[in-house]
C-alpha cells in the first residue's frame, strides 16, 4: 500500500514524505492488515494529518486482488475514524483528471506530471506510491478550489 502526505500550506503543495506500507508476507492476511493499520497508526500520529484520501476501489477482473485490496482499505478508513480524520475518495479518473487534466490518461503520463505538479526532483517509480501521490494531489487541488469556493462568498 503507497502512502504520501503532502503539506498544504504552500503551492504547489510540497511533499512531505511518501513511501510503501508493506507487511510481511509470510504472515497471515490478519496479521498483515494489523501490519498496515500499525503503519498507518504510526504515520498518522508522527504527522498529524487532517484529512485522509483513498482511491475507489473500482471493478477488477483479479477477484483475489480486488478482496486483498478493499481488505486493506477497510483498514485505512478505520485508522482515519480512529484518528477523527476527514476522508476522501476518488475515482481513478477523477485522480488521472485531478493531476493530468484528463481522465483518460496511463500511469506513465501521472508519474511525468506528478514531477511537475509537485515540483519534483524525478519521477516517483513505485507505481504505488505513485498512485498515493496522485490521490492526495487530487485531494489538494480539491481542497485549494473549496477554500477558495469559501471566500469568495
Amino acid at each position: 500500500m503507497g502512502y504520501a502526505l503532502l503539506s498544504l500550506d504552500t503551492d504547489p503543495p510540497r511533499l512531505v514524505r511518501s513511501g510503501l506500507v508493506a507487511p510481511a508476507r509470510e504472515g497471515s492476511a490478519a496479521e498483515r492488515l494489523l501490519a498496515i493499520a500499525n503503519a498507518l497508526d504510526a504515520l498518522i500520529a508522527e504527522h498529524a494529518p487532517t484529512a485522509l484520501a483513498l482511491e475507489r476501489l473500482y471493478f477488477n477482473k483479479n477477484v483475489k486482488t480486488a478482496m486483498s485490496v478493499s481488505e486493506a482499505r477497510g483498514v485505512a478508513l478505520v485508522c482515519a475514524a480512529r484518528a477523527g480524520l476527514d476522508v476522501a475518495e476518488f475515482t481513478p479518473q477523477e485522480v488521472k483528471l485531478g493531476v493530468t487534466g484528463t481522465g483518460a490518461a496511463d500511469k506513465k503520463t501521472v508519474q511525468k506530471m506528478l514531477v511537475h505538479v509537485l515540483k519534483l526532483e524525478a519521477r516517483i517509480a513505485d507505481d504505488n506510491v505513485a498512485d498515493a501521490v496522485a490521490v492526495a494531489v487530487t485531494f489538494a487541488n480539491r481542497a485549494r478550489f473549496a477554500r477558495m469556493v469559501a471566500l469568495a462568498k
